[in-house]
């Protein structure tokens, strides 16, 4: 609700012990339901909240969580401009906000340099400059993809930071009436060298020591089944 009231959007997993009555099925198999606080005095003042339900399971043997019961709730309720596959392969892919870390502070900012500032204001404006200037060279590289008709995740983010260090100098020569096709010259160059498809592939999710809810690694799992499919095509929304 939190998020509902900064008027941001959320997708997530809930326990299973969670009780989502549905309210109305929609037409992509997912449904309606009413979300309620966890403290009793917010759920005594009526307090709740419609969320769309997705239960799906992942149904490929070479995947982690094949044959298992999984369930979203989501604030998204267009069922047709947000499809319960689609948001079920798009959580999925949450763990991708690791490569956004490894971009802002492995290749954006010089390596083995720390902050300069010396003042907790000055870190976080600091910090946050490096997440202006990643939202930016982003949102070009985003550019890059829709012109080349390409997926992002097939660019290169180290690629583009070379284009753009060096076209900061080069754009404050260009004069005005060449500024359109160097511009459209540099998305084409950042289009150009393309990284290869990912391997479908899966590990399992296992360790060495028994100290987390994941299984004790076993010699069967040196030899682990590899999917069969993508991950796309094993989502299969539960109805």
């Amino acid at each position: 609700m939190r998020c509902v009231r900064q008027q941001a959007q959320f997708l997530g997993r809930v326990p299973s012990h969670v009780r989502l009555t549905p309210l109305r099925r929609l037409s992509d198999g997912s449904y309606l339901a009413y979300l309620r606080p966890s403290e009793y005095q917010r759920r005594k003042r009526g307090e709740r909240l419609v969320v769309q339900v997705i239960v799906y399971t992942i149904h490929d043997p070479g995947r982690s969580g094949h044959g298992q019961r999984h369930r979203l709730v989501t604030s998204l309720l267009d069922e047709i401009a947000y499809p319960a596959h689609t948001l079920a392969v798009a959580y999925h892919e949450r763990w991708e906000i690791e490569i956004t870390i490894d971009e802002t502070d492995t290749h954006q900012r010089r390596p083995r340099q720390p902050l300069r500032s010396r003042t907790p204001l000055g870190v976080l404006q600091e910090l946050y400059g490096l997440l202006l200037a990643h939202y930016a060279i982003r949102a070009v590289m985003h550019e890059a993809a829709v012109q080349a008709n390409v997926a992002l995740d097939r660019l290169s983010f180290v690629n583009t930071v070379r284009i753009l260090r060096s076209a900061v100098f080069e754009g404050q020569i260009v004069a005005p009436s060449q500024q359109a096709a160097w511009r459209e010259r540099l998305l084409r160059d950042i289009a150009r060298e393309q990284l290869p498809e990912r391997d479908n592939r899966c590990n399992p999710r296992v360790v060495k020591r028994k100290m987390s809810n994941f299984d004790l690694k076993r010699d069967k799992h040196r030899r682990w089944p590899q999917p069969t499919k993508c991950f796309a095509e094993a989502v299969v929304v539960l109805i």
